[in-house]
């Protein structure tokens, strides 16, 4: 899943700091308030970035396909008959070959293609060129042919092509996203109990494969009067936490469940659960995905009326 900056929310968080001293490991945490213009400028920004990140060709909006690879020669191509079909604009019906190895891939072009690979323009060779996956150090090579594009995703042990159309429909026509009206209520505070060593595992998705994250540890927090213990994913760096969760909306105001960047305090391990901020998975905008199911802990009973709503469009799969 692509994640979310947390700048401003951090410097929110840097200016409560400022505000009060923080409190030691023995008391309950608490957050300092924050200023409400500064809240909905927060706020505000952080959804700019989010319908920008939206439409961009490569994202939820323009996918297109989610082909699993089976071990040796996939065809790819414009063709029906492609195991992995690409849909766009000068996408020729074959384009060529990938071929899985394990858990490598590389794509060998047909005669005469030329693809774009990481935006570069590039005519490969018969042999072919290994492509990162979005596992791998540097993030997955994006290859591209006339508005189509792919990358390589693995989860677990599954190998998939996600593939894209830089011009399909639901891009060019996107309503955005609405939000519930900010309330500084659901900006909360909780601490982490962290696990001395992060712990993967394998979290089912809504598509039915599984993929792995770390558990870094346990975020105890007071929810609409009731305490919970929630499960905190690797956030990508010691200041954030990721966190699944569904609540009392999920399903109908909300999507079936929404994820969560926290802000973590270092020093004191206490963290900023902002629900305002709580956005929809990737699924909630593509048939085409893999998002992680919150665990049974992060169900929470009440109705979290912050972040974003429901999305408004129906998701349609592309005909095959």
């Amino acid at each position: 899943m692509p994640r979310l900056s947390l700048s401003i929310l951090l410097a929110l968080a840097a200016l409560a700091a400022a505000v009060c001293a923080r409190p030691s490991r023995d008391e309950s945490p608490t957050l300092s308030t924050v200023p409400r213009t500064a809240h909905e400028a927060a706020q505000r920004a952080w959804h700019a970035r989010r319908l920008a990140t939206l439409v961009t060709p490569g994202r939820p909006l323009s996918y297109t396909g989610l082909t699993w690879l089976h071990p040796g020669a996939n065809t790819i191509g414009a063709d029906s008959t492609s195991a992995v079909r690409l849909v766009g604009r000068d996408v020729p019906a074959r384009v060529g070959t990938l071929v899985r190895d394990g858990a490598r891939v590389r794509f060998v072009p047909a005669p005469g293609v030329l693809a774009r690979v990481d935006s570069e323009p590039s005519t490969l060779d018969s042999a072919g060129r290994w492509l990162r996956t979005d596992a791998d150090s540097g993030g997955p090579s994006r290859v591209e042919i006339g508005s189509a594009g792919f990358r390589i995703v693995r989860r677990v042990d599954s190998i998939g092509v996600r593939s894209w159309d830089a011009e399909r429909e639901t891009v060019r026509h996107f309503a955005g996203v609405d939000l519930f009206p900010l309330d500084s209520a659901w900006r909360l505070a909780g601490r982490l109990v962290p696990l001395a060593t992060p712990r993967r595992v394998a979290v089912m998705t809504e598509s039915g494969v599984p993929e792995e994250h770390d558990i870094v540890g346990t975020v105890r927090a007071r929810i609409a009067g009731v305490p919970y213990d929630l499960t905190a994913f690797d956030g990508g760096r010691p200041t954030e936490l990721f966190i699944v969760f569904a609540d009392a909306t999920s399903g109908d105001e909300s999507y079936g469940f929404r994820f969560l960047r926290a802000a973590r305090d270092t020093a004191t391990d206490v963290v900023t659960l902002d629900f305002n901020f709580a956005y929809n998975p990737d699924c909630a905008f593509s048939p085409y995905t893999t998002c992680p199911l919150p665990p049974p802990e992060n169900r929470i009973r009440a109705a979290v009326r912050a972040g974003e709503r429901a999305v408004a469009h129906p998701v349609v799969a592309d005909a095959r």
